[in-house]
């Protein structure tokens, strides 16, 4: 599932990204290739788990309309 992702740079250095959608879904590293990759391992786990509990994943459409209202603030 290809949900939109939100990357962020940190004060201290390095990057975080996240994926709004699935509440909780972030990741953090010293590159951004680092931050990406780990996201992807992050987003494998939150799906799986959702789908071990029986949980309804999020619509995308949805997320990316979220996304887009995140980005116009």
């Amino acid at each position: 599932m290809n949900y939109p992702i939100v990357v962020y740079p940190c004060d201290e250095g390095g990057f975080v990204a996240e994926i709004p959608a699935l509440r909780g879904c972030l990741a953090q590293g010293e590159t951004l290739e680092e931050t990406l990759q780990e996201l992807i391992v992050v987003r494998n786990l939150w799906l799986e788990t959702a789908k071990k509990h029986g949980q309804k994943l999020p619509d995308i459409e949805s997320a990316i309309a979220k996304v887009k209202a995140l980005s116009s603030v």
